[in-house]
């Protein structure tokens, strides 16, 4: 039954050209294989359709999407929400800090939204054109992701400053979801499936792809749109939180 169910997966992603999937999933990938290695969980919302998550000062950010629905909270680092916005009017994607505000990305709506930290005040807007969809930043700029296979990097202002496609053993990827940077890596999660793939920022070559399956089955989503989304790193402690949209954990974990 199940190499009938991983036969049919193959089946279904040949149909698509040049889909980075397949080789990974078929075990071809010259890029190693990592599983992330658990060390506790802690509770999520599972209403939270998680877009971002994001860690700073000893508190956890997240947004959550869906129109009519969308939110950025402030959380403790054991999970518990200390003040939510609700932004029903917009369909909030990813988050990031830089210089002491958090901004946080619009799905359509050609716009990024200001925030003071820790209050969470709103500070005005930075507009950009296309889909946003993960945000992370390097410390001097921001990097974005728009469902593509290319990571866009803006400067403070939203300008794009550069382009870098991310490739797979030579060939493009796509549905690049959240991201998080770290040291010279961007952690990118890829749209409905289990994997996050850690990028060289400098060539956009994938060094690495996290299997987070084991993650998944302990979760068991409900549903395909309610798939791993959401990473931040804690530095201090050297580990990553990890989550998805809808999902009632988040997971602290290494990537060994």
């Amino acid at each position: 039954m199940i190499k009938r169910l991983y036969h049919g997966v193959i089946r279904r992603l040949g149909r698509f050209k040049r889909d980075w999937r397949k080789p990974v999933l078929e075990r071809r990938a010259n890029a190693p294989v990592v599983r992330p290695v658990l060390l506790n969980t802690i509770p999520h919302d599972p209403e939270a359709f998680t877009q971002g998550l994001v860690y700073s000062n000893g508190y956890l950010y997240e947004s959550a999407g869906l129109y009519g629905q969308s939110s950025l909270r402030q959380m403790s680092p054991d999970g518990e929400i200390l003040h939510r916005i609700n932004i029903p009017e917009i369909f909030a994607e990813g988050i990031s800090i830089l210089n002491d505000e958090l901004v946080l990305l619009t799905w359509k709506e050609n716009k990024a939204i200001r925030y003071s930290l820790p209050s969470l005040e709103q500070k005005g807007f930075l507009k950009y054109t296309g889909q946003g969809w993960g945000l992370t930043s390097d410390g001097t700029d921001f990097i974005m992701s728009n469902g593509s296979g290319t990571l866009l990097i803006r400067d403070k202002h939203f300008r794009i400053i550069k382009k870098i496609r991310v490739k797979l053993d030579s060939k493009p990827v796509n549905g690049l979801n959240d991201l998080e940077y770290v040291k010279g890596s961007v952690y990118a999660n890829t749209w409905r499936n289990n994997f996050i793939l850690e990028i060289d920022l400098s060539s956009g070559n994938v060094m690495r792809i996290i299997d987070c399956s084991g993650l998944c089955d302990i979760e068991k989503p409900d549903s395909p749109d309610n798939m791993l989304n959401g990473i931040a790193y804690r530095e201090d402690k050297g580990f990553f939180y990890i989550t998805g949209k809808k999902w009632k954990n988040i997971f602290l974990v290494k990537f060994n």
